[in-house]
């Protein structure tokens, strides 16, 4: 009986909202640590006011004060949150990502004085922070949840987290160095969080692999259920995009869809302008694997897009996000590209559309950063 309750792990990540990344590499992080033999499970507080997303009173009120501290930001942030709401997703696909979280991540809905109070008990041994921009940079609520303060030091392990940017605001420095110092084990998911980290606290941290890159296409198959036959398939460009793409984007998309005569699928929300794809379908994370799986190309602004696009070895193309008010977030892309060697394939030009995709340097790449992340998993729950 002991045996079982202290191989319980807690995972401290995003999962709400209705993004394919944030859903899928909170899964990753789980089916990781059953594969090491423990139980991971997903941590969700409750209090939300919106359903399906974090909205909770104390950060609106935290982002209100600091607004007003700072009301050279207000334009700028109200545009990217009004943004974000104002996306419409069908209602099929908001099922399909209710099931997914509701069957695959499964999370532990609890209040935070109670996680506190399991966090100190035997019946976890960790907690893991990570992966995604739960160390968003820029954030105007930098949330104790996801540097697990609910937890004893001696528990908390940083798993693949990223910042987001490639600097910290000035505005969150003081706090983000004194969360971070308080954490033993420390990893980030690009290079640059690495320097953060550095230059913040002047202590070292070990560079991992997103862990949906941690699980290899096989692996996603076997944990999806993917069906193998799709010979009769209609082939097809993925058009993955976050935000709406740039002119030049599209430019690319319709001469890619032209010269190999197929159609384009566009993901993940419904768009007035139809001009450029022919499909806007219902897909939850299980249904974007399988599109991305089986395209003949992607084209996407997005992380994840780009980083499935590399597992499944699927011929793809990244293009920098129109991101509006936000602040750039390509350094997530460019560490992951340059990592196996397909740098190339970020803002490409057009003529290289035409050109064959080499993936034998990402597969051993691959290989070796998915060993690092389990040695260095052990090592932190030892």
């Amino acid at each position: 009986m002991e045996e079982s309750i202290i191989k319980k792990i807690g995972i401290s990540t995003v999962h709400t909202g209705f993004n394919y990344g944030s859903a899928l590499q909170a899964y990753a992080s789980k089916v990781i640590l059953q594969e090491l033999g423990y139980q991971g499970i997903n941590i969700s507080l409750k209090g939300s006011l919106i359903k399906g997303r974090d909205v909770r009173i104390k950060k609106i009120a935290v982002i209100a004060i600091r607004l007003l501290r700072q009301p050279h930001n207000i334009k700028k942030r109200v545009s990217v949150y009004s943004d974000n709401l104002s996306k419409s997703y069908s209602e099929q696909t908001k099922v399909l990502f209710n099931n997914f979280r509701l069957n695959k991540i499964n999370p532990y809905c609890c209040t935070w004085n109670q996680l506190k109070r399991i966090a100190k008990s035997d019946d976890f041994k960790a907690f893991l922070c990570g992966s995604d921009q739960v160390w968003n940079s820029e954030a105007l609520y930098v949330d104790p949840q996801y540097y697990l303060r609910f937890a004893p030091k001696v528990k908390r392990i940083a798993f693949s987290p990223s910042f987001g940017r490639d600097k910290v605001a000035d505005y969150n420095k003081s706090i983000i160095k004194k969360y971070i110092m308080d954490i033993p084990n420390l990893s980030v998911r690009e290079e640059s969080g690495v320097s953060i980290i550095k230059e913040l606290t002047n202590k070292d941290a070990t560079h991992l692999i997103d862990p949906t890159l941690m699980l290899d296409g096989t692996k996603w198959d076997q944990y999806l259920e993917l069906q193998e036959d799709m010979s009769d398939a209609e082939n097809y460009i993925l058009a993955y995009f976050l935000n709406e793409p740039s002119d030049y984007a599209k430019e690319c998309i319709k001469k890619l869809a032209q010269e190999k005569k197929v159609k384009v699928i566009a993901l993940p929300y419904q768009r007035e302008v139809r001009d450029w794809f022919d499909f806007a379908p219902d897909a939850g994370p299980v249904e974007f694997v399988k599109y991305v799986k089986n395209a003949s190309y992607v084209c996407t602004d997005s992380f994840h897009g780009t980083a499935f696009a590399v597992n499944y070895k699927v011929p793809f193309y990244t293009f920098d996000r129109q991101y509006g008010s936000a602040g750039k977030q390509s350094s997530r892309v460019v560490s992951l590209l340059k990592l196996v060697s397909l740098e190339n394939h970020f803002n490409p030009s057009i003529e290289l559309l035409d050109a064959p995709i080499d993936f034998s340097k990402s597969k051993g790449v691959l290989e070796i950063e998915r060993n690092k992340a389990v040695e260095y998993l052990i090592n932190a729950l030892q």
